[in-house]
């Protein structure tokens, strides 16, 4: 999805930029949850600013849709399968660890569960960053503090 903002302010390789929410357009945003004023008629948004662009520049940005909805897919559906898994693995090792096979599943599912927000913390933390941030991809309009 494009859309079409003011830059507020640049710091590194990212920028904040004011969004104007076109109702229509906001409802089936995948980046909604990231943007700041989702019940207003403006959002501000961090995006990724290859391009250099400074504050009061109008420019376009690029909101990853696929990529985001397939991040969201692997968090969740890895969340549930390690949550079963744990189940199972406690449910059948509660004899061995002399407990209910009611405590060896919570436990399991626990320890399962935990493993796996660490995990994918890291993996989220190091990999996916970049790919999950708005992308600004043209400045439409340069303001005034090119000159």
């Amino acid at each position: 999805m494009r859309d079409k903002g003011l830059v507020i302010n640049t710091k590194e390789e990212l920028a904040q930029v004011e969004v104007f929410c076109f109702i229509e357009s906001c409802h089936k945003c995948s980046a909604r949850s990231l943007c700041i004023g989702q019940d207003q008629s403006k959002g501000i948004l961090s995006v990724k600013n290859p391009l250099k662009a400074n504050p009061g520049d109008e420019v376009e940005i690029e909101i990853p849709d696929s990529k985001y909805n397939k991040v969201l897919i692997l968090l969740f559906s890895s969340l549930l399968l390690a949550s079963l898994l744990g189940m199972g693995v406690g449910y059948f090792l509660s004899p061995l660890l002399l407990l209910s096979t009611s405590a060896g599943s919570l436990l399991g599912f626990l320890f399962a569960l935990t493993a796996a927000v660490i995990i994918l913390f890291r993996y989220f933390q190091k990999n996916n960053k970049n790919y999950l941030y708005p992308v600004i991809i043209d400045i439409i309009k340069k303001g005034d503090s090119h000159g």
